[in-house]
């Protein structure tokens, strides 16, 4: 009994220690974001994005530019394992039209 004991108790709680573990999905470095302000606002971008960084949040926004503009950033995270890099322009044309 008392063999069993103490089989079972070590096997239980390093199961329940294996449950209790709390991990990061693999893709957060897909949920980063580009720009110092959509990214100072915490990512609540989207319905505000008029300048060149609306090309990742709402490509809707880019319709509205006045003058051209460029983004560049570099961002390291995870102890540089992982480096993400973004680069976008975006040139009015017209009244309602930019490319980018």
């Amino acid at each position: 009994m008392v063999k069993r004991l103490l089989f079972l108790i070590p096997l239980i709680l390093t199961s329940l220690q294996s449950q209790t573990v709390i991990g990061k999905y693999a893709g957060e470095f897909l949920s980063i974001g580009v720009g110092g302000r959509p990214l100072g606002m915490g990512g609540a971008y989207v319905a505000i994005a008029n300048d060149v960084t609306a090309g990742y949040y709402n490509p809707a926004g880019l319709a509205k530019l006045n003058y051209p503009q460029i983004a560049l950033m570099h961002d390291e995270r995870y102890g540089n394992l992982v480096n993400y890099n973004y680069a976008a322009v975006a040139i009015p044309y017209g009244k309602d039209y930019t490319f980018g």
